[in-house]
């Protein structure tokens, strides 16, 4: 089957394997001397200590910040204090930042146990291949989880790196960051306040710390290639386009990004706040009433604000809470910057999957979606060009249309919006840029838990699974050599900054999208294609009405 695959090519850095098919507040408690066995890594703060499986190193629960609690609650995160001389037992997991309502909304698989979060909450793990060493120099996939900026954690068994990081030859960090109204709230810019996108500067901070102590662990810092899916996607482009993360990576890989959604303004974040704060009872002005609510009133709080009370805009049902346009470090809004040309010129993956908008559409309406709801759910999301909109996408004959739904959400919020932002990343000087569509549903049953209307389906977030190897139910063979080939390529973008160069290299050459080709890739089972034109009667009318309202 490798051979099928990929021609083997020498790599300085690694012993080349074939691929493996595969269906208490710190630091006083985990700074301890109980373990004797196990790799030990000298880090900028101190000692740690991980664990060796069957295919990598690893090593969880890394803290790359001050817990942010008590008085540190909603201010920037700072670098932890040195546990020195003691050694740091990272061999667990640390709890998930705060959520409430996760399983109502997304699948299970995509959620922490609500027991096990809390604000102590940043951390990192990391996964090496067995064989790293201080001499290895390999490149490093730093990896944003996604969730709406909601929900979701580093820490899920979906995103555990060690299959990732043995087969593609790469170190991977999952970074953990604070989300909901915890990680995004804004009360204004003066101080004694919350001046909101925490979970940005966490995220930058997590990359800073890669820069430090990465070279330790086998890594390459300057070999950094940040990548995510969802809200984790979005928040790769936000470094993308924000000059204080210039340096911390070379390269971005953009999953799933719903570049159509728009994130707040300044006044509408204030607004939020202010809303927020009349639930919890706390007057204009009394920040310390806020810090000293607990997480469950926060989150309580959290819940009732953005869909009970400010839910109307479609924008605000998809992504209530999340980043903040402050010129700085969310400069703009993202499809502004791509057109504009305000963005980083590097090497660039962006794709989506075939159904993006089924897991939103169906996990809002649960029973049929009749005609004059389908009207009103398009005029929600174009107003200004609602009679456009439903004459590209008119109703069927049926009593339900929830299908149709989904085919306007996902080609409006992902498919065609990437394509936009993709044609104006080339327009802006980046000719290094991949663009790609995923396109299988998985074998099998009960991988989307209690979303079985996702079974059988591409539904949002499907492309993870053949990326990390770790929430198949059963993979066929097809499936496997398909998870192998997107292993292949999302790890050589990590080496060579280009999806076909790098330790193996594929038969399948993946060319970049530009101005002639517009060349796609196209994964689908049971032979992925390069492609040249992909929904593009669609993606030109929403080119033409426009995306941002």
């Amino acid at each position: 089957m490798d051979v099928l695959l990929f021609k083997p090519k020498m790599h300085a850095n690694a012993r080349l394997s074939s691929c493996i098919l595969i269906s208490c507040m710190f630091p006083l408690c985990a700074v301890v001397g109980a373990l004797t066995s196990g790799p030990v890594i000298r880090t900028a703060t101190g000692n740690v200590r991980g664990q060796v499986t069957d295919i990598a190193r690893e090593f969880l629960g890394i803290p790359f910040a001050k817990p942010p609690v008590g008085s540190m609650r909603w201010s920037k995160p700072q670098p932890p204090d040195p546990w020195s001389p003691g050694t740091l037992n990272a061999t667990a997991r640390q709890p998930a930042c705060p959520q409430k309502y996760c399983y109502k909304f997304l699948p299970n698989a995509s959620c922490p146990d609500i027991s096990q979060t809390s604000e102590d909450c940043l951390y990192l793990n990391v996964w090496t291949p067995l064989d790293a060493n201080v001499t290895s120099g390999y490149p490093v996939m730093a990896f944003l989880h996604g969730g709406a900026f909601k929900w979701g954690s580093a820490s899920l068994p979906m995103y555990d790196g060690g299959k990732l990081a043995m087969d593609g030859h790469v170190i991977v960090v999952d970074i953990e960051y604070r989300i909901g109204l915890l990680g995004f709230l804004y009360t204004g810019d003066g101080p004694g306040g919350a001046t909101g996108n925490y979970g940005i500067l966490d995220q930058r901070l997590a990359l800073q710390w890669i820069q430090t102590n990465i070279d330790a662990f086998g890594g390459d810092p300057f070999k950094v290639t940040l990548f995510g899916q969802s809200a984790g996607a979005q928040s790769v482009f936000i470094h993308v386009m924000s000059p204080p993360s210039n340096s911390l990576f070379r390269a971005a890989i953009v999953e799933s990004a719903p570049f159509a959604v728009p994130y707040r303004t300044k006044d509408e974040a204030r607004l939020l706040a202010t809303k927020f704060r009349e639930l919890l009872k706390c007057r204009e002005g009394d920040f310390q009433c806020l810090l000293n609510k607990t997480v469950e009133e926060i989150n309580d709080a959290q819940q009732d604000v953005t869909f009970k009370i400010t839910g109307g805009k479609l924008d605000e049902y998809f992504e209530p809470i999340g980043p903040v346009v402050d010129g700085v470090d969310v400069p703009m809004q993202p499809m502004a910057a791509a057109r504009l040309g305000k963005f980083r010129k590097l090497p660039l993956m962006l794709g989506t999957v075939t159904e993006e908008g089924r897991l939103f559409v169906y996990g809002a309406w649960k029973l049929n979606l009749k005609r004059t709801e389908y009207e009103a759910a398009l005029a929600a999301i174009h107003p200004s060009h609602f009679e456009e909109v439903e004459t590209e996408y008119p109703p069927s004959d049926v009593p339900d249309l929830r299908d149709e739904l989904c085919e306007v959400v996902t080609d409006y919020l992902f498919t065609c919006a990437t394509r936009n932002v993709s044609e104006n990343i080339l327009k802006g000087g980046n000719s290094s840029t991949f663009l790609y569509v995923f396109d299988h549903a998985t074998n099998g049953t009960g991988g989307w838990g209690k979303d079985t209307f996702c079974e059988g389906h591409v539904c949002h977030a499907e492309e993870l699974a053949y990326i990390f190897q770790n929430s198949w139910v059963k993979g066929t063979p097809d499936e496997g050599t398909l998870s192998q080939l997107m292993v292949l390529y999302w790890s050589n973008f990590a080496h060579s900054m280009n999806p076909s160069v790098g330790p193996r290299s594929p038969l399948l050459r993946w060319f970049p999208y530009s101005p002639g080709s517009k060349t796609i890739m196209h994964f689908k089972t049971p032979t992925p294609e390069c492609i040249t034109q992909f929904r593009k009667q669609q993606c030109d009318f929403w080119d033409t009405v426009g995306y941002e309202l």
